[in-house]
């Protein structure tokens, strides 16, 4: 890159790279190295924000009528009356602006499922309402959401988008829009969306009456660990009460609990209610909720004091400031440290290839040439380089930066240097690199060459286009 340029000891260099995806119908990408400058987000701003969650096992489960239950993306149509979907209807879908509908495979590895294997086990076999352990294990996942925290931890996420849960193979359905993730310093809250739907009655289904929009809670959370990152918990349910007007609340056994009221109250409109909390039936143990990942980008603001509170009153009466400025570390005494790309020229990931329900396309990230030389001034020195993708985008189309993974190595390198760990690709069962991964990191003052292999897997119903996003490297040292 020609604007490589040695940044010195004890400070921390950030540059930011272009990543061109050059695509057809076969959707090639390639990763370009020009230097663009990206602007730091406000202070506590999340950005880049998923969530995946199943919601329960009985979201995915075998129904006595049916085939099964499960998920789609968006908000299904009105089928005009309590009955099976077909593919031809076009509702089920697995993809909708930001949603995407996953399931696991047999290796373990996430994918979007088909009209034909939504109603199978990650094996391939049939759910069987007979086995409450026989599950798609379908989940959700909500990207681009954004959202800030606060001075005190508290946290708000909100994601745009919808999702629609089908049971007993679409007699009858409901959906969620625009979830907002809530909770506060202690990990507790809630998350709630607006949710709609068509009323029926396992009693009298010839019953067909459209549910208005309100806002419900989909899950009670309680201490989420939420770090830089983000967290897993999952939901409240176990032990949980509830008041119903129909099938009483079962409240013994292991699994005996309850999605949160209002809920449940919503579902008493739409005919699932009992489905939501223990009811003595066969199927309660497959009721649970389902564990609930959320991840994202954290950025703070630079120029920000994190531990000043800009609401804090001037001081009273017998009170007085004491202020003090700290100057920068002094420089190392000898020697330096710095970064830079090898090459300024495109690494192209060639056309993507199909594979299953997705298209796939792999390289190499440009080799990124570390000089430590730094002795002296100091007890020990040490580094890291990491990097993150934004969303590609190609004109209005665009797909998520999580689809990108990367496999990072090291070469002619000193002691105390270790290549970071693989990320995979959210269909892959990954966490992508949509959020910021470790290339590589040092121990003490030493040179190297880090080296990445790319990996994109992206849904095959893709829109072709030359594809672009940034990769943003950062480097402290």
């Amino acid at each position: 890159m020609d604007s490589a340029v040695p940044r010195r000891g004890g400070s921390a260099a950030r540059r930011t790279a272009a990543i061109v995806a050059a695509a057809a119908l076969s959707l090639g990408a390639a990763l370009g190295t020009t230097t663009a400058a990206t602007a730091a987000p406000q202070a506590g701003q999340i950005t880049d924000a998923s969530f995946t969650w199943g919601l329960s096992g009985e979201a995915g489960g075998g129904a006595f009528f049916g085939g099964c239950n499960f998920l789609s993306a968006g908000t299904a149509g009105n089928t005009g009356s309590s009955r099976l979907w077909t593919e031809a209807d076009g509702f089920y879908s697995t993809s909708a602006g930001n949603v995407t509908i996953v399931k696991p495979t047999a290796d373990g590895t996430l994918a979007r499922p088909t009209w034909a294997t939504r109603c199978q086990t990650p094996q391939g076999t049939p759910v069987s309402a007979a086995s409450t352990t026989s599950l798609s294990k379908n989940a959700v996942v909500f990207d681009g959401g954004e959202g800030t925290v606060a001075a005190d931890g508290s946290t708000e996420i909100a994601w745009t988008g919808s999702f629609t849960v089908a049971f007993y193979g679409g007699l009858t359905y409901w959906s969620a829009t625009d979830p907002v993730l809530t909770l506060d310093a202690a990990g507790n809250g809630q998350l709630t969306a607006t949710a709609s739907g068509y009323g029926t009655s396992m009693e009298d289904m010839t019953q067909w009456v459209p549910v208005a929009g309100r806002e419900i809670v989909l899950a009670d959370i309680s201490g989420a660990d939420a770090d830089d990152d983000g967290f897993t918990v999952t939901p409240d349910y176990l032990g949980e009460t509830v008041t119903t007007s129909g099938t009483p609340q079962t409240t013994t056994g292991a699994t005996w609990g309850s999605f949160p009221q209002s809920f449940v109250d919503f579902q008493q409109l739409t005919g699932q209610s009992s489905y939501w909390y223990s009811s003595g039936g066969s199927r309660d143990a497959a009721k649970p909720t389902t564990p609930l990942t959320v991840s994202y980008a954290l950025a703070t603001n630079p120029g920000t004091d994190p531990g000043t509170d800009p609401g804090e009153e001037e001081p009273g009466e017998g009170q007085q400031d004491i202020d003090v400025t700290v100057p920068a570390a002094p420089e190392p005494e000898t020697g330096s440290f710095g970064w830079a790309f090898t090459s300024a020229d495109a690494v192209n990931l060639g056309t993507a290839v199909q594979a299953g329900s997705t298209f796939t396309a792999d390289g190499s990230l440009n080799t990124i040439a570390v000089t430590d030389t730094r002795s002296g001034g100091a007890a020990a020195y040490t580094w890291s380089i990491s990097g993150s993708i934004s969303e590609f985008s190609s004109g209005a189309a665009d797909f998520s930066a999580g689809y990108l993974g990367w496999t990072p190595s090291v070469s002619d390198a000193g002691a105390g240097v270790t290549a970071g760990a693989p990320v995979s690709s959210t269909l892959s069962g990954g966490a992508g690199l949509g959020t910021s991964a470790t290339l590589a990191s040092s121990t003490a003052a030493a040179s190297a060459n880090i080296d990445a292999g790319l990996e994109l897997v992206i849904p095959s119903d893709t829109p072709t286009g030359d594809y672009r996003a940034t990769l943003t490297v950062t480097a402290l040292g």
